[in-house]
């Protein structure tokens, strides 16, 4: 959900649950990044591209561990 005016600016404010940001390393398939994540019980909220060195946004309760993507961030809701 995005912000409105009448909400209080706070942690976690705007992605609800638990998102996670994560840096795909230069030369990485993306199909392949978004698959494991998706067989790893993560659901998919966002991908920037497909080129080299791209984020991906997953939702899940995990810490992810991802082949050839380093967690950035995490967003708790």
């Amino acid at each position: 959900m995005a912000l409105t005016t009448s909400q209080a600016v706070r942690a976690g404010n705007g992605l609800g649950g638990r998102t996670h940001i994560m840096s795909v390393a230069t030369g990485t398939d993306m199909e392949g990044v978004i698959t494991e994540a998706m067989n790893e019980g993560f659901t998919i909220a966002a991908v920037e591209g497909t080129a080299n060195g791209n984020h991906v946004a997953i939702q899940g309760t995990a810490t992810p561990s991802i082949t050839n993507a380093v967690l950035v961030v995490t967003f708790e809701d």
